[in-house]
């Protein structure tokens, strides 16, 4: 194949703009991964914040949670307390001394359970002296620390520095006042290592910062001189329960903990956005070099396949409003050439079709309505009827006269034009002058009983009720000469029913197969007249509300059959 038919073909083409592309796309992965290895590399900063704040209020609640179980554990009731109120029950030196040996290896073994728990004791709530070791804590601030909730008599404290001499290190705890234990009155104090700080952040590196806030804001502890102690800060996360932005020349990320206080990591401002500015630079110049193939992409493919693609819509595009005329052109594309021949094969098959479809729609149209005129609506002449009622007047035959005012009512009605519409109270009440009608030639009693109400304004098809009717005169008498017609609105569905019943033979299955074939069903000439009021009547349904319509036909042998019809009350003509 020569080189010119080759670009000239659509594969050609697609081949060429595919090799472009697949340049393209390596260059580029080539430029992501390299900036995306770099910045995984040297921007992780608010990544770090974030875990290490996640990590330190997972902490600190679990160290609230696990005080709480120790201070039950040490309380009025639990096992430490009760070998406290032996101890102090004591009657005798020996009694009391194996007594305080085991209580002082129970709240020495507390601390060895957990490396975290820190500090244990009974505090004399008077003096605040250590409870066997002597040593006064009332002037080291106690009961100073910052209290974030209190729950049943447990203080939660705030982070502070540790109460004792034993470490440095920031601490949280938990002081239960006032517990009675033999006439004598005792704080529980626990005290367990906070570890603020010693997530994330890198040996030596003191710019993050630590702070815990109240729910309204208040500072309760700071590692910072830049926030003091009481300070408010608006700095507080939303119903989700986390923040991240900037705050005071610092950029600060902040979650509310289950507890209710708020933990807050910051770093200085100009160190976070020296970082997010080399990202930013970064991500400017990779934008700016992945633009050059994808422009040249984009010019390559409007040169190649955008012009004569564009061609080839506003063809179809006069298809579609219906311009029909054959279009002559070179598309510069063999394929696209060979489609365009197509569309104009196409354009002579649609008038054709057209005019066929248009043709056969008039016939069929035509010999519906004829046959349903001659088949179901009987042609008399309106005139002659009104002159035949005038005579039967004349003569006092008001009987007479009655019978020719429904008869012309309900002839007017069935001659009426095909494409007018009905409503649910004019067919109940042409079904009331058909059955009047039909009286004076057959014996049968008719039940129709007509729920009054607003649904009857419903709108519907015309002929509804009178082929099913003359279809149960007909075929469903039966010895019982009875049929029972009932019209109600079922408001919970949101539909008008309607059901019409005979007490006849009933019908076989393949009786009721041939109703519920399709109206325009050609078969052999018997099969074609079968039950051609219920078909015409579902064909009808089908035409005027689409699916949104129910028809069911129940029939038993020797039981008789029932129609029923939901019609939805707030469904719209298709």
């Amino acid at each position: 194949m020569k080189k010119g038919k080759i670009i000239r073909s659509f594969q050609g083409r697609i081949l060429l703009i595919g090799i472009i592309g697949l340049l393209a796309g390596i260059w580029s992965c080539v430029m992501v991964s390299y900036v995306t290895i770099r910045s995984i590399r040297q921007n992780r900063m608010e990544d770090a914040m974030r875990t290490n704040i996640n990590k330190e209020v997972e902490h600190l609640e679990f160290c609230y949670f696990t005080m709480v179980r120790m201070m039950q554990q040490l309380g009025e009731g639990g096992s430490t307390g009760t070998m406290l109120l032996h101890y102090l029950q004591a009657e005798n030196n020996f009694d009391k001394f194996t007594r305080k040996r085991e209580l002082e290896n129970e709240i020495v073994s507390i601390g060895f359970t957990n490396p975290y728990v820190h500090y244990a004791a009974y505090l004399d709530s008077a003096t605040k002296v250590s409870l066997f070791e002597n040593e006064s804590f009332a002037d080291r601030g106690i009961s100073e620390a910052d209290c974030i909730m209190q729950i049943d008599g447990n203080r939660f404290e705030a982070l502070h520095p540790s109460c004792t001499n034993y470490s440095t290190a920031t601490m949280v705890s938990m002081l239960r006042q006032g517990q009675r234990f033999a006439e004598k009155e005792y704080d529980i104090y626990i005290e367990m290592k906070a570890n603020v700080g010693k997530y994330g952040q890198e040996e030596g590196d003191s710019s993050y910062i630590s702070l815990q806030l109240d729910k309204d804001g208040k500072v309760l502890f700071t590692n910072c001189s830049d926030f003091h102690k009481g300070d408010m800060l608006s700095f507080l996360p939303d119903e989700n329960g986390s923040l991240a932005g900037e705050y005071d020349g610092y950029y600060m990320v902040a979650r509310t903990s289950k507890m209710g206080f708020v933990y807050v990591n910051g770093v200085p401002l100009a160190r976070y956005q020296k970082e997010m500015w080399e990202w930013y630079e970064r991500i400017v110049v990779l934008c700016l070099f992945s633009l050059v193939p994808v422009a040249l992409l984009v010019f390559a493919t409007k040169k190649m396949l955008g012009n004569p693609i564009d061609r080839l819509e506003q063809a179809i595009i006069e298809v579609g409003k219906g311009k029909l005329e054959l279009v002559r052109e070179d598309m510069e594309i063999l394929e696209f050439n060979e489609l365009m021949h197509q569309i104009n094969e196409m354009k002579i098959h649609i008038r054709k079709l057209l005019s066929d479809v248009q043709e056969e729609e008039e016939k069929r149209q035509k010999t519906e309505r004829e046959k349903l005129m001659y088949q179901i609506n009987p042609h008399f002449l309106l005139n002659t009827l009104n002159s035949v009622q005038w005579m039967a007047q004349l003569a006092n035959q008001e009987q007479i006269s009655r019978f020719l005012s429904d008869f012309k009512a309900l002839l007017a009605y069935n001659l009426g034009k095909e494409e007018k519409t009905s409503t649910l109270r004019t067919e109940a009440e042409i079904a009331r002058k058909y059955i009047s009608l039909q009286k004076q030639r057959y014996d049968f009693e008719v039940t129709l009983e007509v729920e009054q109400g607003d649904y009857l304004e419903t709108e519907t098809i015309r002929m509804l009720l009178q082929p099913l009717i003359e279809n149960a005169l007909r075929y469903g008498l039966g010895e019982r000469g009875m049929i029972e017609i009932r019209i109600f609105c079922d408001e919970r569905r949101g539909y008008a029913v309607l059901t019409i019943q005979d007490f006849g033979e009933g019908l076989d299955r393949k009786k009721l197969e041939e109703l519920n074939r399709p109206f325009h069903y050609k078969g052999n000439g018997t099969e074609e007249m079968a039950g051609i009021g219920l078909r015409y009547v579902r064909h009808c349904l089908e035409g005027f509300y689409g699916n949104n319509c129910i028809l069911t036909i129940n029939s038993e042998l020797g039981r008789g059959t029932k129609v029923t019809i939901m019609i939805p009350l707030q469904a719209k003509k298709r």
